[in-house]
Protein backbone atom coordinates (compact mmCIF):
# COMPACT_ATOMS: atom_id res chain seq x y z
CA UNK A 1 0.00 0.00 0.00
CA UNK A 2 1.28 3.80 -0.34
CA UNK A 3 2.15 5.50 2.69
CA UNK A 4 0.21 9.11 3.11
CA UNK A 5 -0.07 11.55 5.09
CA UNK A 6 -3.76 12.27 6.10
CA UNK A 7 -4.85 15.58 6.41
CA UNK A 8 -7.23 17.19 8.60
CA UNK A 9 -9.91 19.27 8.42
CA UNK A 10 -7.96 21.96 7.22
CA UNK A 11 -7.50 20.53 3.58
CA UNK A 12 -11.35 19.43 3.29
CA UNK A 13 -11.94 22.89 3.72
CA UNK A 14 -9.78 24.54 1.53
CA UNK A 15 -10.08 22.45 -1.66
CA UNK A 16 -14.45 23.14 -1.34
CA UNK A 17 -13.52 27.04 -0.96
CA UNK A 18 -10.77 26.79 -3.55
CA UNK A 19 -11.73 25.12 -6.54
CA UNK A 20 -15.00 27.34 -7.07
CA UNK A 21 -16.34 29.73 -5.20
CA UNK A 22 -18.99 28.03 -2.54
CA UNK A 23 -19.89 29.13 0.74
CA UNK A 24 -22.44 27.74 3.06
CA UNK A 25 -24.38 29.76 5.97
CA UNK A 26 -23.15 29.96 8.98
CA UNK A 27 -19.35 28.89 7.86
CA UNK A 28 -18.24 31.90 6.52
CA UNK A 29 -15.25 32.06 9.52
CA UNK A 30 -12.41 30.34 8.14
CA UNK A 31 -11.02 27.27 10.50
CA UNK A 32 -7.38 28.16 8.33
CA UNK A 33 -7.23 31.81 10.03
CA UNK A 34 -7.37 30.94 13.62
CA UNK A 35 -7.16 33.86 16.31
CA UNK A 36 -4.99 31.75 18.79
CA UNK A 37 -3.18 28.65 17.58
CA UNK A 38 0.24 26.79 19.25
CA UNK A 39 3.22 27.51 16.49
CA UNK A 40 2.96 23.84 15.46
CA UNK A 41 -0.69 23.81 14.93
CA UNK A 42 -0.56 26.98 12.91
CA UNK A 43 2.78 25.96 10.90
CA UNK A 44 0.58 22.92 9.93
CA UNK A 45 -1.94 24.91 8.93
CA UNK A 46 -0.06 27.32 6.41
CA UNK A 47 1.59 24.15 4.89
CA UNK A 48 -1.78 22.72 4.04
CA UNK A 49 -2.97 25.55 2.64
CA UNK A 50 0.24 26.17 0.41
CA UNK A 51 -0.98 22.71 -0.89
CA UNK A 52 -3.72 24.00 -2.78
CA UNK A 53 -1.50 27.66 -3.87
CA UNK A 54 0.80 25.86 -5.36
CA UNK A 55 -1.20 22.31 -7.08
CA UNK A 56 -4.81 24.33 -7.34
CA UNK A 57 -6.08 26.45 -9.92
CA UNK A 58 -2.74 28.40 -10.07
CA UNK A 59 -1.27 25.15 -11.15
CA UNK A 60 -4.08 24.44 -13.68
CA UNK A 61 -4.04 28.06 -14.97
CA UNK A 62 -0.43 28.10 -15.65
CA UNK A 63 -0.65 24.45 -17.37
CA UNK A 64 -3.03 26.06 -19.80
CA UNK A 65 -1.04 29.12 -20.59
CA UNK A 66 2.26 26.99 -20.77
CA UNK A 67 0.30 24.49 -23.29
CA UNK A 68 -0.09 21.38 -20.71
CA UNK A 69 -3.50 21.03 -20.70
CA UNK A 70 -6.40 22.25 -22.18
CA UNK A 71 -9.82 23.98 -20.94
CA UNK A 72 -12.49 22.17 -22.17
CA UNK A 73 -15.52 23.05 -20.51
CA UNK A 74 -17.55 26.25 -19.24
CA UNK A 75 -15.08 28.86 -17.65
CA UNK A 76 -12.49 27.03 -18.54
CA UNK A 77 -12.79 27.17 -22.10
CA UNK A 78 -12.44 31.05 -21.33
CA UNK A 79 -9.23 30.46 -19.64
CA UNK A 80 -7.88 28.57 -22.26
CA UNK A 81 -8.68 31.23 -24.95
CA UNK A 82 -7.17 34.03 -22.43
CA UNK A 83 -10.36 35.64 -21.01
CA UNK A 84 -9.64 35.31 -17.54
CA UNK A 85 -10.84 38.29 -15.17
CA UNK A 86 -9.83 39.15 -11.75
CA UNK A 87 -12.49 37.87 -9.83
CA UNK A 88 -10.98 34.39 -11.14
CA UNK A 89 -7.84 34.77 -9.16
CA UNK A 90 -9.94 35.88 -5.25
CA UNK A 91 -9.73 32.62 -3.59
CA UNK A 92 -6.03 31.74 -4.42
CA UNK A 93 -4.94 35.22 -3.77
CA UNK A 94 -6.58 35.13 -0.16
CA UNK A 95 -5.48 31.42 0.63
CA UNK A 96 -1.23 32.88 -0.20
CA UNK A 97 -1.70 35.48 1.47
CA UNK A 98 -4.20 34.86 4.40
CA UNK A 99 -3.63 31.21 5.15
CA UNK A 100 -0.03 30.64 3.83
CA UNK A 101 1.78 33.95 4.67
CA UNK A 102 -0.29 35.08 7.39
CA UNK A 103 -0.42 31.59 9.24
CA UNK A 104 3.46 31.77 8.64
CA UNK A 105 4.18 35.15 9.70
CA UNK A 106 2.24 34.41 13.04
CA UNK A 107 3.73 31.05 13.71
CA UNK A 108 7.27 32.59 12.74
CA UNK A 109 6.37 35.02 15.93
CA UNK A 110 5.20 32.67 18.19
CA UNK A 111 8.16 30.94 17.68
CA UNK A 112 10.64 33.50 18.13
CA UNK A 113 9.01 33.97 21.79
CA UNK A 114 10.02 30.39 23.01
CA UNK A 115 13.59 30.67 20.88
CA UNK A 116 12.49 27.90 18.32
CA UNK A 117 14.76 28.53 15.77
CA UNK A 118 13.70 25.69 14.12
CA UNK A 119 10.13 26.66 13.60
CA UNK A 120 11.12 30.12 12.64
CA UNK A 121 13.52 29.08 9.54
CA UNK A 122 10.69 26.81 8.43
CA UNK A 123 8.30 29.32 8.57
CA UNK A 124 10.82 31.96 6.83
CA UNK A 125 11.51 29.52 3.75
CA UNK A 126 7.52 29.01 3.82
CA UNK A 127 6.78 32.92 3.35
CA UNK A 128 9.72 33.21 0.68
CA UNK A 129 8.70 30.46 -1.48
CA UNK A 130 4.79 32.55 -1.34
CA UNK A 131 6.08 36.04 -1.79
CA UNK A 132 8.46 34.74 -4.66
CA UNK A 133 5.30 32.69 -6.22
CA UNK A 134 3.50 35.83 -5.87
CA UNK A 135 5.61 37.94 -7.73
CA UNK A 136 6.55 35.34 -10.38
CA UNK A 137 2.75 35.74 -11.47
CA UNK A 138 2.14 39.06 -10.74
CA UNK A 139 4.76 41.19 -10.35
CA UNK A 140 4.66 43.34 -8.10
CA UNK A 141 3.14 42.52 -4.72
CA UNK A 142 2.42 43.33 -1.30
CA UNK A 143 5.61 42.65 0.57
CA UNK A 144 7.09 44.80 3.69
CA UNK A 145 3.63 45.75 4.63
CA UNK A 146 2.05 42.45 4.08
CA UNK A 147 -0.04 40.34 6.64
CA UNK A 148 -0.49 43.33 9.20
CA UNK A 149 -3.70 44.43 9.40
CA UNK A 150 -3.77 46.62 11.52
CA UNK A 151 -1.05 48.36 11.06
CA UNK A 152 -1.55 48.26 7.29
CA UNK A 153 -4.95 47.75 6.22
CA UNK A 154 -4.09 48.40 2.49
CA UNK A 155 -0.28 47.44 2.16
CA UNK A 156 1.60 48.95 -1.00
CA UNK A 157 2.64 46.54 -3.72
CA UNK A 158 6.02 46.19 -3.55
CA UNK A 159 8.41 45.97 -7.24
CA UNK A 160 8.66 42.98 -7.88
CA UNK A 161 12.91 43.49 -8.19
CA UNK A 162 12.80 44.48 -3.97
CA UNK A 163 10.30 40.93 -3.53
CA UNK A 164 13.15 39.04 -4.74
CA UNK A 165 15.89 40.42 -3.22
CA UNK A 166 13.72 40.31 0.30
CA UNK A 167 12.46 37.28 -0.39
CA UNK A 168 16.46 36.25 -0.90
CA UNK A 169 17.26 37.40 2.48
CA UNK A 170 14.22 35.60 4.00
CA UNK A 171 15.72 32.48 2.93
CA UNK A 172 19.31 33.57 4.59
CA UNK A 173 17.94 34.39 7.87
CA UNK A 174 15.77 30.87 7.32
CA UNK A 175 19.23 29.18 6.39
CA UNK A 176 21.09 30.88 9.38
CA UNK A 177 18.52 30.03 12.14
CA UNK A 178 18.36 26.41 10.35
CA UNK A 179 22.48 25.59 10.78
CA UNK A 180 23.03 23.77 13.53
CA UNK A 181 19.77 22.78 14.85
CA UNK A 182 20.06 19.05 15.95
CA UNK A 183 16.53 17.13 16.44
CA UNK A 184 12.94 17.82 15.75
CA UNK A 185 11.20 19.22 18.46
CA UNK A 186 7.38 18.66 19.39
CA UNK A 187 6.01 21.99 17.35
CA UNK A 188 8.41 21.46 14.03
CA UNK A 189 6.99 17.84 14.50
CA UNK A 190 3.53 18.66 12.85
CA UNK A 191 5.96 20.19 9.84
CA UNK A 192 3.81 17.52 7.00
CA UNK A 193 7.13 18.32 4.25
CA UNK A 194 10.09 17.20 6.35
CA UNK A 195 8.88 16.03 9.81
CA UNK A 196 10.81 18.81 11.37
CA UNK A 197 14.05 17.60 9.46
CA UNK A 198 16.56 21.13 9.74
CA UNK A 199 19.05 19.97 7.21
CA UNK A 200 16.72 19.16 4.79
CA UNK A 201 14.66 22.59 5.09
CA UNK A 202 18.18 24.11 4.41
CA UNK A 203 18.32 22.15 1.05
CA UNK A 204 15.37 23.35 -0.06
CA UNK A 205 16.11 26.95 0.83
CA UNK A 206 19.28 26.99 -1.02
CA UNK A 207 17.23 25.45 -4.16
CA UNK A 208 14.94 27.84 -3.93
CA UNK A 209 17.59 30.69 -3.88
CA UNK A 210 18.63 29.31 -6.55
CA UNK A 211 15.42 29.06 -8.55
CA UNK A 212 14.59 32.92 -7.89
CA UNK A 213 18.16 33.72 -8.77
CA UNK A 214 17.18 32.22 -12.06
CA UNK A 215 14.09 34.30 -12.56
CA UNK A 216 16.25 37.18 -12.61
CA UNK A 217 18.66 35.86 -14.93
CA UNK A 218 21.44 35.89 -12.24
CA UNK A 219 23.20 33.05 -13.03
CA UNK A 220 26.69 32.77 -11.16
CA UNK A 221 24.03 33.10 -8.13
CA UNK A 222 21.60 30.53 -9.05
CA UNK A 223 24.93 28.38 -9.93
CA UNK A 224 26.64 28.51 -6.41
CA UNK A 225 22.97 28.29 -4.33
CA UNK A 226 21.86 25.35 -6.26
CA UNK A 227 25.59 23.84 -5.62
CA UNK A 228 24.24 23.77 -2.13
CA UNK A 229 20.74 22.88 -2.86
CA UNK A 230 18.81 19.62 -2.96
CA UNK A 231 21.29 16.57 -3.88
CA UNK A 232 19.33 13.37 -3.19
CA UNK A 233 15.88 12.51 -3.86
CA UNK A 234 14.99 11.97 -0.17
CA UNK A 235 14.96 15.42 0.27
CA UNK A 236 12.30 16.59 -2.42
CA UNK A 237 9.62 18.72 -0.73
CA UNK A 238 6.16 16.93 -1.79
CA UNK A 239 3.01 16.99 -0.91
CA UNK A 240 1.93 13.73 -0.05
CA UNK A 241 -1.65 12.63 -0.76
CA UNK A 242 -4.29 9.57 -0.10
CA UNK A 243 -7.43 7.71 -0.85
CA UNK A 244 -9.69 9.41 1.01
CA UNK A 245 -12.10 11.89 0.31
CA UNK A 246 -12.63 15.25 1.22
CA UNK A 247 -9.41 14.49 3.05
CA UNK A 248 -5.91 14.20 1.45
CA UNK A 249 -6.45 13.26 -2.63
CA UNK A 250 -4.21 14.96 -4.98
CA UNK A 251 -5.45 18.24 -5.91
CA UNK A 252 -5.34 17.93 -9.38
CA UNK A 253 -7.02 14.38 -9.02
CA UNK A 254 -9.91 15.92 -6.96
CA UNK A 255 -10.81 18.50 -9.23
CA UNK A 256 -10.23 16.34 -12.15
CA UNK A 257 -12.86 13.29 -11.09
CA UNK A 258 -14.88 14.69 -8.76
CA UNK A 259 -14.76 18.49 -8.11
CA UNK A 260 -14.88 19.60 -12.09
CA UNK A 261 -14.81 16.60 -14.28
CA UNK A 262 -14.91 17.34 -18.29
CA UNK A 263 -13.59 20.82 -17.58
CA UNK A 264 -9.66 20.45 -18.45
CA UNK A 265 -7.77 17.76 -20.42
CA UNK A 266 -5.13 18.04 -23.08
CA UNK A 267 -6.22 17.50 -26.25
CA UNK A 268 -4.35 19.50 -28.62
CA UNK A 269 -1.45 20.36 -25.89
CA UNK A 270 2.13 21.00 -26.72
CA UNK A 271 3.81 18.95 -23.70
CA UNK A 272 1.66 15.60 -24.68
CA UNK A 273 2.97 16.16 -28.52
CA UNK A 274 6.61 16.21 -27.02
CA UNK A 275 5.90 13.05 -25.45
CA UNK A 276 4.32 11.16 -27.68
CA UNK A 277 6.01 8.89 -30.26
CA UNK A 278 3.65 9.00 -32.78
CA UNK A 279 3.66 12.85 -32.97
CA UNK A 280 5.81 14.99 -35.47
CA UNK A 281 6.60 17.19 -31.94
CA UNK A 282 8.39 14.12 -30.23
CA UNK A 283 11.26 15.46 -28.73
CA UNK A 284 12.39 11.52 -28.11
CA UNK A 285 16.16 10.49 -30.40
CA UNK A 286 18.36 7.91 -30.56
CA UNK A 287 19.42 8.18 -26.71
CA UNK A 288 15.99 9.17 -25.45
CA UNK A 289 12.27 7.02 -25.23
CA UNK A 290 9.78 9.23 -23.60
CA UNK A 291 7.16 6.39 -23.72
CA UNK A 292 6.74 5.57 -20.01
CA UNK A 293 6.20 9.55 -19.07
CA UNK A 294 4.24 9.99 -21.34
CA UNK A 295 2.36 7.36 -20.01
CA UNK A 296 2.48 8.12 -16.72
CA UNK A 297 1.34 12.29 -17.41
CA UNK A 298 -1.32 11.38 -19.74
CA UNK A 299 -4.22 9.08 -20.65
CA UNK A 300 -6.80 8.80 -23.42
CA UNK A 301 -10.12 9.53 -21.81
CA UNK A 302 -12.18 6.36 -20.84
CA UNK A 303 -15.82 8.32 -22.25
CA UNK A 304 -14.23 10.65 -24.80
CA UNK A 305 -11.50 10.09 -26.11
CA UNK A 306 -9.74 12.80 -25.79
CA UNK A 307 -6.07 13.03 -24.15
CA UNK A 308 -6.34 13.84 -20.30
CA UNK A 309 -4.18 14.01 -17.24
CA UNK A 310 -3.37 10.74 -16.24
CA UNK A 311 -5.49 10.07 -13.02
CA UNK A 312 -5.78 6.30 -13.79
CA UNK A 313 -3.92 3.25 -11.82
CA UNK A 314 -1.01 0.79 -13.69
CA UNK A 315 -0.27 -2.39 -12.49
CA UNK A 316 3.36 -3.30 -12.01
CA UNK A 317 3.57 -6.98 -12.96
CA UNK A 318 7.15 -6.92 -10.90
CA UNK A 319 6.00 -5.83 -7.80
CA UNK A 320 2.51 -6.88 -7.64
CA UNK A 321 1.28 -3.37 -6.83
CA UNK A 322 -0.97 -0.60 -8.60
CA UNK A 323 0.38 2.45 -9.09
CA UNK A 324 -1.36 6.03 -9.86
CA UNK A 325 -0.83 8.32 -12.93
CA UNK A 326 1.04 11.81 -11.89
CA UNK A 327 -2.26 13.05 -11.66
CA UNK A 328 -4.03 9.97 -9.48
CA UNK A 329 -5.51 10.57 -6.22
CA UNK A 330 -2.79 9.20 -3.72
CA UNK A 331 0.10 10.30 -5.80
CA UNK A 332 2.57 12.84 -4.53
CA UNK A 333 3.18 16.38 -5.95
CA UNK A 334 6.75 17.87 -6.11
CA UNK A 335 7.00 20.93 -4.53
CA UNK A 336 10.98 21.78 -4.88
CA UNK A 337 13.29 19.13 -5.84
CA UNK A 338 16.09 16.98 -6.44
CA UNK A 339 15.17 17.31 -10.61
CA UNK A 340 14.51 21.20 -10.22
CA UNK A 341 17.90 21.65 -8.96
CA UNK A 342 20.18 19.59 -11.48
CA UNK A 343 17.81 21.20 -14.52
CA UNK A 344 18.61 24.89 -13.04
CA UNK A 345 22.20 24.24 -12.79
CA UNK A 346 22.11 22.73 -16.30
CA UNK A 347 20.81 26.08 -17.79
CA UNK A 348 22.41 28.31 -15.71
CA UNK A 349 25.94 26.68 -16.60
CA UNK A 350 25.34 26.46 -20.25
CA UNK A 351 24.42 30.05 -20.05
CA UNK A 352 27.49 31.05 -18.16
CA UNK A 353 28.98 29.14 -21.16
CA UNK A 354 30.18 25.98 -18.89
CA UNK A 355 29.28 23.27 -21.27
CA UNK A 356 30.69 20.30 -19.75
CA UNK A 357 29.24 21.33 -16.43
CA UNK A 358 25.91 21.77 -17.77
CA UNK A 359 26.19 18.81 -19.31
CA UNK A 360 27.22 16.88 -16.38
CA UNK A 361 24.19 18.55 -14.76
CA UNK A 362 21.99 17.33 -17.30
CA UNK A 363 22.85 14.07 -17.55
CA UNK A 364 22.68 13.87 -13.66
CA UNK A 365 18.87 14.28 -14.32
CA UNK A 366 19.01 11.87 -17.19
CA UNK A 367 20.41 9.54 -15.12
CA UNK A 368 17.90 9.40 -12.21
CA UNK A 369 15.27 9.54 -14.96
CA UNK A 370 16.90 6.39 -16.55
CA UNK A 371 16.50 4.32 -13.20
CA UNK A 372 12.53 5.71 -12.98
CA UNK A 373 13.11 9.06 -11.89
CA UNK A 374 9.64 10.39 -10.20
CA UNK A 375 7.56 7.53 -12.91
CA UNK A 376 5.73 5.11 -10.35
CA UNK A 377 6.84 1.55 -11.45
CA UNK A 378 3.87 0.40 -13.00
CA UNK A 379 4.46 2.83 -16.02
CA UNK A 380 8.26 2.16 -16.29
CA UNK A 381 8.08 -1.18 -18.39
CA UNK A 382 6.26 0.83 -20.96
CA UNK A 383 9.87 2.24 -22.36
CA UNK A 384 12.47 4.24 -20.56
CA UNK A 385 15.84 5.20 -22.06
CA UNK A 386 18.04 8.26 -20.69
CA UNK A 387 21.05 7.44 -22.44
CA UNK A 388 24.17 9.93 -20.68
CA UNK A 389 24.86 12.89 -23.78
CA UNK A 390 28.05 13.68 -25.15
CA UNK A 391 28.81 17.22 -26.26
CA UNK A 392 29.53 16.09 -29.35
CA UNK A 393 25.84 14.73 -29.69
CA UNK A 394 24.33 18.71 -30.13
CA UNK A 395 27.27 19.41 -32.73
CA UNK A 396 25.47 20.22 -36.55
CA UNK A 397 23.36 17.96 -37.68
CA UNK A 398 22.73 16.22 -33.89
CA UNK A 399 20.22 16.35 -31.35
CA UNK A 400 18.29 19.67 -31.58
CA UNK A 401 20.88 21.37 -33.80
CA UNK A 402 19.88 20.71 -37.89
CA UNK A 403 22.80 21.94 -40.24
CA UNK A 404 19.92 24.57 -41.58
CA UNK A 405 19.41 25.79 -37.91
CA UNK A 406 23.12 27.16 -37.82
CA UNK A 407 23.20 26.66 -34.18
CA UNK A 408 26.26 26.35 -32.29
CA UNK A 409 27.02 23.15 -29.41
CA UNK A 410 25.77 26.05 -26.68
CA UNK A 411 22.55 26.73 -28.48
CA UNK A 412 21.33 23.22 -28.91
CA UNK A 413 22.45 22.05 -25.43
CA UNK A 414 20.74 24.89 -23.97
CA UNK A 415 17.46 24.02 -26.29
CA UNK A 416 17.53 20.59 -24.86
CA UNK A 417 17.39 21.53 -21.51
CA UNK A 418 14.87 23.67 -21.76
CA UNK A 419 12.83 21.18 -23.50
CA UNK A 420 13.86 18.83 -20.41
CA UNK A 421 12.58 21.49 -17.65
CA UNK A 422 9.56 22.12 -19.64
CA UNK A 423 8.32 18.13 -19.69
CA UNK A 424 9.55 17.70 -16.31
CA UNK A 425 7.58 21.00 -15.29
CA UNK A 426 4.04 19.40 -16.35
CA UNK A 427 1.82 20.39 -14.05
CA UNK A 428 4.03 22.80 -12.29
CA UNK A 429 4.09 26.62 -12.04
CA UNK A 430 7.54 26.90 -12.70
CA UNK A 431 7.02 25.34 -16.19
CA UNK A 432 4.95 28.35 -16.67
CA UNK A 433 7.83 30.60 -15.21
CA UNK A 434 10.05 28.77 -17.68
CA UNK A 435 8.11 30.40 -20.97
CA UNK A 436 8.16 33.35 -19.81
CA UNK A 437 11.20 34.20 -18.53
CA UNK A 438 12.81 32.55 -21.60
CA UNK A 439 11.07 34.62 -24.27
CA UNK A 440 9.54 31.36 -24.83
CA UNK A 441 12.69 30.28 -26.71
CA UNK A 442 10.73 26.59 -26.76
CA UNK A 443 8.29 28.30 -29.44
CA UNK A 444 5.39 27.13 -27.17
CA UNK A 445 2.21 28.32 -29.82
CA UNK A 446 0.21 30.39 -28.22
CA UNK A 447 -3.98 29.07 -28.39
CA UNK A 448 -4.99 31.96 -29.82
CA UNK A 449 -3.15 35.48 -31.15
CA UNK A 450 0.59 35.89 -31.03
CA UNK A 451 1.63 36.13 -27.41
CA UNK A 452 1.07 33.63 -23.90
CA UNK A 453 -0.10 35.31 -21.14
CA UNK A 454 2.92 36.96 -19.53
CA UNK A 455 0.98 37.75 -15.93
CA UNK A 456 -2.25 37.21 -13.64
CA UNK A 457 -5.01 40.00 -13.30
CA UNK A 458 -5.03 41.36 -9.69
CA UNK A 459 -7.89 39.59 -7.96
CA UNK A 460 -11.09 41.63 -7.89
CA UNK A 461 -11.30 41.56 -3.90
CA UNK A 462 -7.87 43.19 -3.93
CA UNK A 463 -9.06 45.95 -6.30
CA UNK A 464 -12.02 46.90 -4.42
CA UNK A 465 -10.80 47.04 -0.49
CA UNK A 466 -6.70 48.14 -1.69
CA UNK A 467 -6.28 51.37 -3.11
CA UNK A 468 -2.63 50.76 -3.66
CA UNK A 469 -3.50 47.46 -6.20
CA UNK A 470 -2.22 48.56 -9.81
CA UNK A 471 -4.68 48.78 -12.44
CA UNK A 472 -4.23 46.65 -15.41
CA UNK A 473 -6.00 46.68 -18.39
CA UNK A 474 -7.27 43.67 -19.46
CA UNK A 475 -4.35 43.51 -22.54
CA UNK A 476 -1.68 43.49 -19.83
CA UNK A 477 -2.16 40.00 -19.45
CA UNK A 478 0.25 40.12 -22.30
CA UNK A 479 2.72 42.62 -20.55
CA UNK A 480 6.17 41.26 -19.42
CA UNK A 481 6.65 41.46 -15.62
CA UNK A 482 9.62 43.87 -14.94
CA UNK A 483 12.03 40.84 -14.97
CA UNK A 484 10.47 39.74 -18.27
CA UNK A 485 11.43 42.19 -20.40
CA UNK A 486 15.06 41.90 -20.29
CA UNK A 487 16.74 38.87 -23.17
CA UNK A 488 17.39 35.93 -22.37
Amino acid sequence: MKKYIKYTLFFATILSLGACKKFTEGLDVSPNSPTSATPGLLLNGAQVASILVYEGNLARTAGMFSRSFTGSDRQYIGINNYTTTAPDYDDTWDNLYANVIAQSKLAEIQAAEVNNKSVVGITQVMQAQAFGLASDLWGDVPFTEASDPIKFPTPKFDPQAEVYKGVQLLLDKAIANLTGIVGINGAAAKDIFYGGDSQKWIKAAYTLKARFYLHVKDYPNAIANAQNGINLVSGNMMARHGETFGSDFNVYYDFLTYNRPGYMNAAGAIAPAYLDSSDPKYRGNSKTDETARFNYLYQTGLNTGDLDPNVLVAFDWGNLSEEDGFFGAATSFPLVTFEENNLILAEALAKTNDLPGALNALNTHRAFMASGGYINSGYVPLGLQYDPYLLTDFASGGIENSVASGQTVQQSLLKEILEERYVTFVGQIEQFNDVRRTKNALGIPPVIGAKIPQRFPYPQSELNTNPNTPKLASSDLFKETPVNTSAY
